[in-house]
This record gives structure tokens, sequence and C-alpha cells, in this order.
């Protein structure tokens, strides 16, 4: 199996950076007092930015594989963001949800 893995470094890159920004906009954009303050302006361009990430993923891998990436990612993303930022608790089945979709994401990723 001859596999790049320059390619396979900079769409994982992609990804990581996509969901950081993704998560992390929509927080402040959560965490914001109101629309006019500096925090809501600040989550409004990193979820932006990374609106931007994933159509420049979208120009490199097609659909049927960067989507259910990307939204597994997200979930899991989102979670973890919630547990770190906001004090929510995760529960065991959550955990077991999210071990459910890294599986997926793993056959999904070793299939293409």
């Amino acid at each position: 199996m001859n596999i790049n893995w320059i390619n396979l470094l900079w769409s994982a890159s992609l990804f990581v950076i996509y969901i950081i920004t993704s998560c992390f906009g929509l927080y402040l954009i959560k965490a914001a007092e109101g629309w006019k303050t500096p925090t809501f302006a600040i989550g409004f361009v990193l979820y932006g930015a990374g609106a931007v990430l994933w159509m420049v993923i979208l120009r490199l891998m097609p659909l049927s594989f960067a989507f259910p990436i990307a939204a597994g990612s997200l979930v899991i993303g989102t979670m973890l963001t919630g547990m770190f930022f906001l004090s929510e608790t995760i529960t065991i089945w959550q955990i077991a949800g999210a071990f459910m979709i890294i599986t997926g994401i793993v056959l999904i990723a070793i299939n293409r």
C-alpha cells in the first residue's frame, strides 16, 4: 500500500484546524454577553474561518469522505468544548457514542 504521507498530514491538519476554529468560534458566540461585544465578533470570525476551511477541504476531498469525518469530529469537538469551557458533564452514554463515532471515522478513513 502506497500512502502519500504529506497529503495525509495536510488533510488531517486542515480537519484539526477546521474543528478547533468552528468549536471555539461557537463557544465564543455562546459565551458573549451580546452580539455587539468583541467576544461575539471574534467568535463570529473564527466560525467564519471554519466555514472557509470547510470549503478548502471540500476542494481537496470528495464529499462522501469529508462529510462523515467532519460531522463526527464536530460532534466530539463540541462535546469536549462544552466539558472544558462550559463545565458540562459528560455521561457514559456520550463517551460510548463518541467511541462509536471515532470507530466509524477510522473505518471510513481506512476504506479510502
